[in-house]
């Protein structure tokens, strides 16, 4: 009898436990962040297939976070068609962007104005990058061209950007991409030798990112402490979606990793809590997927 009563009393307590620990665990909120070209954009630069999983994030109240190589220029112009004022990252995480009007804002950190974004750049200049890429290649006769050696025109051709767009291309901070046109054997002595410096490559879908030791995972990480900090009582977790090497970073830093493939070449394969492939490419596996996966967490 004495036994009896006491194990009900330990299940009392193990419930009395239970209940407080769901009272006091943090309602859980979800971010997309995702990556752009061959991902939300086609290989034209248009996400309108993307448009149903667009509208179902906006009626969730689900924030979604913009984080590619482009510039700052490039993906505010995209924000403000995707109607959103969530935090930008920019030159794969070398610029952090919030809007003005986002209620992200801490009115005692000094940040850089540009248009309607207060901007925080991360890593190295693109100047001393430059110079010092520029300096091994007139050194070393490395062959490689980058975006510093081109024209608005040339910047139109080789990416398929309006004149327009390849304008706001150019309009950059924090990274150079550029196309190596040089050995495999050569590219490995130029790449340790930017890396004495503090400088890494990266490789995106279409070129080589010259940056500093930042990556897209440093501006996903920013932009969840930028929610955090505003609702600290809210567990703020991430689908992260990326198809490229240089999205793996992010990727990995994420709670879901959604990896868009490639037509023509192997998925990339991130190691994170949980990893969903879409089965097409682009911005119709980006839609595709999101709609799925939202339907699974509402």
């Amino acid at each position: 009898m004495l036994s009896t009563c006491h194990d009900s009393n330990i299940n009392g307590i193990e419930r009395f436990i239970s209940g407080v620990s769901l009272f006091m665990s943090k309602p859980i909120h979800w971010l997309v962040v995702t990556d752009l070209d061959a991902s939300l954009l086609d290989e034209s630069y248009c996400w309108s297939a993307a448009l149903p999983a667009v509208q179902r994030l906006r009626n969730l109240g689900i924030p979604l976070i913009l984080n590619s190589s482009k510039t700052l220029s490039e993906m505010t112009e995209l924000a403000t068609a995707l109607g959103t004022m969530t935090p930008v990252v920019s030159e794969n995480g070398g610029l952090i962007s919030v809007h003005k009007d986002s209620g992200l804002m801490d009115p005692n950190h000094v940040l850089v104005r540009s248009g309607n974004y207060l901007t925080e750049v991360n890593g190295l200049s693109r100047d001393f990058i430059i110079g010092l890429a520029h300096a091994l290649r007139e050194e070393q006769g490395y062959q490689f061209q980058g975006f510093s050696d081109w024209s608005i025109e040339q910047v139109s051709d080789r990416t398929g950007l309006s004149h327009s767009m390849a304008r706001c291309s150019l309009s950059r901070h924090a990274t150079e991409p550029i196309v190596w046109e040089d050995s495999p054997e050569r590219y490995n002595a130029f790449a340790d030798s930017l890396a004495k410096a503090g400088i890494r490559v990266l490789r995106g879908g279409r070129f080589l990112h010259l940056m500093g030791e930042v990556d897209k995972a440093d501006g996903l990480v920013c932009a969840r402490a930028l929610y955090e900090k505003v609702q600290p009582k809210v567990d703020w977790k991430i689908i992260a979606v990326g198809d490229s090497a240089n999205d793996l970073a992010m990727l990995e830093a994420a709670d879901i990793a959604l990896v868009i493939p490639h037509a023509d070449g192997p998925h990339i394969l991130p190691k994170a809590p949980r990893v969903v492939y879409a089965s097409t490419p682009a911005t119709k596996g980006w839609n595709d997927t999101i709609l799925t996966l939202l339907t699974e967490l509402s």
